[in-house]
């Protein structure tokens, strides 16, 4: 009964502010939980990829070779263009490996992101994505869980794929459609060695001259 008093007693001397920062942390906790069992109920759907075969298109090909610091203002200019959502930021580092680092926002809340990337080209000139870390706020859960959790949120473009089983991002580069009727497609992207070279093809047919500057 005394102990029943005391308890009581303090919580009359608190605040208003202590009360309403001890009850915004009570509704956080539960909703970080509520995230917590709702990806582990969750199990990991892969999208189904596209047919990773090489073709051999027509045309003028031309040959370009850039550096990791011109591949991350690339990336950076239109990344928040290829995701569409008002649920996350993000930034990526290009550096030794791909870097993403930004917020989802799970019933408001923001949680950090963090994901590492190692990059391999397919023989068809597109890009496989293979996580190296993944963390989502402290929650300790699988790559594949959190991956599809994400594909969930971000509405992506129709040439990048979760493969949430594999735990990987698969990038159908050579499937992007761009202006003037270019195709491209990465021949090496050896972030070690610096090494990064596309290919841009001029289709036999010439260029698209309705499209719009």
């Amino acid at each position: 009964m005394i102990v029943k008093e005391s308890f009581i007693n303090s919580i009359k001397k608190m605040t208003t502010w202590h009360r309403r920062f001890i009850l915004l942390a009570l509704i956080n906790g539960v909703l970080i939980v509520t995230l917590f069992v709702f990806l582990l109920l969750t199990p990991p759907v892969s999208d189904a990829l596209p047919d990773p075969t090489y073709q051999e298109e027509l045309g003028a090909k031309f040959t370009v070779e850039t550096t990791k610091s011109d591949l991350n203002d690339l990336i950076n200019t239109y990344i928040n263009q290829v995701l569409k959502t008002n649920q996350a930021n993000f930034d990526v580092i290009v550096d030794n490996d791909i870097q993403l680092n930004g917020e989802l926002y799970a019933f408001g809340v923001p949680i950090p992101l963090r994901v590492t990337m190692d990059p391999v080209v397919m023989d068809n000139g597109d890009i496989v994505l293979k996580m190296n870390t993944l963390s989502l706020g402290l929650l300790d859960l699988p790559r594949g869980r959190i991956l599809h959790y994400i594909n969930r949120q971000v509405e992506t473009p129709d040439w990048l794929y979760f493969d949430s089983e594999n735990e990987q991002i698969y990038l159908a580069v050579t499937s992007i459609e761009i202006d003037s009727n270019l195709r491209f497609r990465v021949d090496a992207l050896d972030l070690s060695t610096d090494s990064i070279i596309f290919t841009f093809t001029v289709p036999k047919s010439g260029v698209d001259t309705t499209t719009n500057e």
